[in-house]
């Protein structure tokens, strides 16, 4: 099950200037002097007796944002939104919150259909693909809302084989532009068509995480990502159960799910749209798709959110159905590691020694670092395909949260090319993400009398860090890098998943800044 909520995202391209006679519930014309200049713009502006060019000049007054018109004679758009525009030195966060919200504002009108007029300003060194990908990407991801396990407040409905909320109002979307030739309007379809797959994979990630322990255990999930392949054929999907995971030996990551009576699924998805000879990139997620700490437990306010705690696996779900929705010519493999993290009479207890795949013996310190034991065997495991690089992503420490708030998630990395290509690929997307040294004095953070490693190690000093440290010790084989994503995963407020860093990941794979 993926979880795209439009049913389309097209461009129209109008040579005669006229977009008065554009049907549909809301036409959003962001105002700009280039807006209001233009044609189009004055064209629809005849039509409403100047009234439209009045109220954008009212729109450009400094504190005012938007502004609402209904029902003008000689104009089909039931409704006009003028919105102030952005600027090309306003940040990339900015324009991405700007359309989300639009979504939302359509949502809330209950439209069925939305057009948008390209307002021809796009951030410094953008251009116009830039512009109708990013739009695409964030009416899709902005219009989402989950409603799966509501009865009462809120009903859903089957769409083929999606599932979508009669709260969503918003399907179909269209991107006005004017004056293309045939051959930038085929560029300009296809970067719709980016955008909106990976706002898919972004929902599809969200969706994920959002939905309720109970209704997302790792068998659950097993069936959801295998049911997958039915929609998209260029998907291979196997998982490995309890024996499989104990004929290879994986310790570490059966250490995690003893305590639980849902049993773990490792979940491998292999993508292979470009060459046979190409090595692939590797995505490694953490699923924990409950965390209760363990024996080491959490304490109750708050630990509603350890639904998320899966987020990375859902990362790499997400993105792979992107890859496969827009036919990507790459070769990409995605390991979900999910489990759940229980106490009980036979969960794992603090001072435990486990033997990972990688024959590296674990002392298990904290059971409430559960996340870098799945991953410690996932890492391993993920070797045997020879990937090019690998980079795991994970809700993986409380610190942080405190080190980057939730505007960026933290990248450690043991290759400084794939570090630097990450974080470009965060600012190009505004799916923003920051290095923290991995430097080898931290590395120490590991030692322990008993084991080869402890779990756990450094106090209170650079927690996510010593965690990062502790997965270096199962990446030395290959180009590697971590994203620590327990910040930029979710929201406390409102709660809900953020889909992040599924269009990071998508703009690194996509524009092949790897090679």
């Amino acid at each position: 099950m993926t979880y795209k909520v439009l049913n389309n995202i097209t461009v129209k391209n109008i040579n005669n200037g006229v977009i008065s006679n554009v049907s549909t519930d809301l036409l959003v014309i962001p105002v700009n002097n280039k807006t209001i200049s233009s044609d189009e713009f004055k064209e629809i502006d005849k039509k409403s007796n100047g009234y439209l060019l009045k109220s954008s000049k009212e729109a450009l007054n400094p504190g005012n944002q938007n502004h609402l018109i209904t029902s003008i004679n000689g104009i089909t758009a039931k409704k006009i939104l003028l919105v102030k525009d952005l600027n090309e030195k306003d940040d990339i966060y900015l324009w991405l919150n700007k359309y989300k919200y639009i979504a939302k504002i359509a949502n809330s009108m209950n439209c069925k259909n939305l057009s948008i007029l390209d307002g021809q300003v796009y951030p410094n060194g953008k251009n116009q693909l830039w512009f109708l990908e990013m739009v695409s990407r964030s009416i899709e991801s902005g219009a989402y809302i989950f409603s799966t396990t509501k009865n009462k407040t809120a009903k859903t409905e089957k769409v083929g084989k999606e599932i979508i909320s009669s709260n969503v109002s918003l399907k179909n979307v269209t991107l006005i532009t004017s004056k293309l030739t045939s051959a930038q309007l085929k560029k300009a379809k296809i970067s719709v068509l980016r955008g909106f797959s990976v706002g898919e994979g972004i929902n599809t990630a969200k969706h994920l995480g959002d939905l309720p322990a109970n209704h997302a255990t790792p068998k659950i999930i097993e069936k959801i990502v295998k049911n997958t392949t039915k929609e998209y054929q260029g998907l291979k999907v196997k998982s490995l159960n309890e024996k499989d995971l104990a004929r290879l030996k994986m310790g570490s990551y059966l250490s995690v799910s003893k305590g639980s009576d849902e049993p773990p699924r490792m979940i491998i998805i292999e993508y292979n749209g470009g060459k046979k000879n190409e090595k692939p990139i590797a995505l490694v997620g953490k699923g924990i798709t409950f965390d209760t700490g363990g024996i080491s437990i959490k304490p109750s306010p708050g630990m509603d959110e350890m639904k998320w705690d899966m987020c990375g696996a859902g990362t790499v779900f997400g993105v792979m159905c992107s890859l496969a929705r827009i036919k990507a010519d790459v070769n990409v493999i995605g390991i979900m590691a999910c489990a759940e993290n229980m106490p009980s009479a036979r969960a794992t207890k603090p001072g435990d020694v486990v033997t990972s795949m990688s024959g590296q013996t674990i002392e298990i310190l904290n059971t409430d670092a559960e996340g870098r034991l799945v991953l410690a065997d996932a890492l391993t495991y993920v070797g045997k395909y020879k990937p090019s690089y690998v980079i795991d992503m994970a809700t993986l420490t409380g610190a942080v949260v405190v080190a980057l708030g939730s505007h960026a998630s933290g990248v450690m990395a043991n290759n400084q090319f794939l570090a630097d290509k990450i974080i470009e690929s965060g600012e190009e997307t505004g799916d923003r993400a920051w290095q923290l040294p991995l430097w080898n004095e931290y590395k120490s953070c590991t030692r322990t009398n008993f084991a080869d490693l402890a779990n756990i190690g450094g106090g209170r000093e650079a927690g996510t860090i010593h965690a990062a440290a502790f997965l270096s010790k199962f990446a030395e084989d290959y180009k590697w890098a971590h994203m620590d994503i327990a910040a930029s995963a979710w929201s406390s407020s409102p709660k809900g998943g953020t889909g992040r860093p599924v269009s990071l990941i998508c703009d690194l794979i996509l524009n092949k800044k790897l090679k």
